[in-house]
């Protein structure tokens, strides 16, 4: 009995994941547009803040000579943060803009299952921004857990809360009458009895996009010398930084390895690759894992109204009726 309900749980959590890649690809040119900003919006932040550092950097001392208000610690500091702030401030609207797509894809994925279209992706993205504070609080709530479980000693129970909460962000968009910590003991509820079809669901998620599908670009990206080209700028900051000193430290220490710029400029490059493909994953894992909360949501209202109906059949009122006959008092 116990290997038929493996079997079952094997074969529903493939046809999500089935179903999951259908939708996916259906709809792939408008999640690419949505999450196009929040995902190349962050890296692009990124390389304007590292790159006007670097210009600044580089041309600093021929400032200085030419003029010397320019030797002055508190004023270049000053110029380098001004400089820097459109990348940053291009990074943090990206940011917030990728954890909203976090929530309303969720929203977006319900409607594509229950047969509607995306024509109007802006409206779920309002949805979760209207209720912002709330949605602030919760990300603080599933990051300060994430946080603290962190350690290493506890990464086991790191991975079964991980579990416990994979349906929090599905309980947020879909059921806007709950706040931040109802969302998440909700979510955790939905998983209590359902925890073995989760964790499959997560690990083949998790294989797929967080491993496979990267792996496989990151090789084409090696393959075809394309590291090479976009790793030649990142190399030029990279050697700004006191390698050789720190190889020396590690020459010291005895340990054979030695660090090389192009080495280093080659993994950064891979390593905003692999976050790129990634992210545009994240419809995916929203499609399937608002499946399963639907599914699980379905089931446990059936439930419910199995319950009512037998409690009706014994001659016990249900609790809904108790409920119901309290509030008309």
């Amino acid at each position: 009995m116990a290997k038929k309900d493996k079997s079952n749980i094997c074969k529903d959590v493939f046809k999500i994941f089935a179903n999951g890649i259908k939708l996916y690809f259906l709809n792939f040119e408008k999640f690419f547009g949505y999450l196009a900003f929040p995902i190349f919006g962050q890296i692009i932040g990124i390389v304007l803040i590292f790159a006007a550092s670097y210009v600044f950097t580089v041309h600093i001392s021929s400032l200085t000579t030419k003029s010397p208000i320019f030797d002055n610690i508190p004023l270049v500091f000053f110029l380098l943060i001004v400089l820097t702030l459109p990348g940053f401030f291009i990074f943090c609207k990206a940011f917030w803009e990728y954890l909203v797509a976090m929530a309303s894809l969720n929203s977006m994925a319900s409607t594509l299952l229950e047969g509607g279209k995306l024509d109007d992706i802006g409206i779920h993205a309002e949805l979760i921004k209207r209720r912002s504070g709330s949605y602030i609080l919760f990300l603080l709530f599933v990051s300060v857990i994430y946080l603290v479980l962190s350690v290493p000693v506890l990464w086991g129970l790191l991975a079964i809360v991980f579990v416990y909460m994979a349906l929090c962000f599905q309980v947020f968009a879909l059921e806007e009458d709950k706040g931040a910590f109802d969302a998440i003991k909700s979510g955790i509820n939905h998983v209590k009895f359902n925890f073995l079809k989760t964790s499959l669901l997560l690990i083949v998620l998790g294989i797929t996009t967080y491993w496979l599908v990267p792996g496989l670009i990151c090789w084409g990206f090696k393959t075809g010398d394309l590291t090479g080209f976009f790793s030649f700028p990142v190399e030029q900051y990279v050697r700004m930084l006191p390698i050789n000193d720190f190889n020396s430290m590690l020459a010291s220490a005895h340990i054979p390895y030695q660090l090389k710029s192009y080495v280093i400029s080659q993994h950064i490059v891979l390593a905003f690759v692999s976050f790129a493909v990634t992210g545009f994953a994240l419809p995916l894992r929203c499609i399937c894992c608002t499946q399963l909360y639907k599914e699980i949501n379905k089931r446990n209202y059936a439930g419910k109204i199995a319950a009512e109906k037998l409690a009706q059949r014994a001659g016990k009122p249900s609790k809904r009726k108790i409920k119901d006959e309290d509030e008309e008092d």
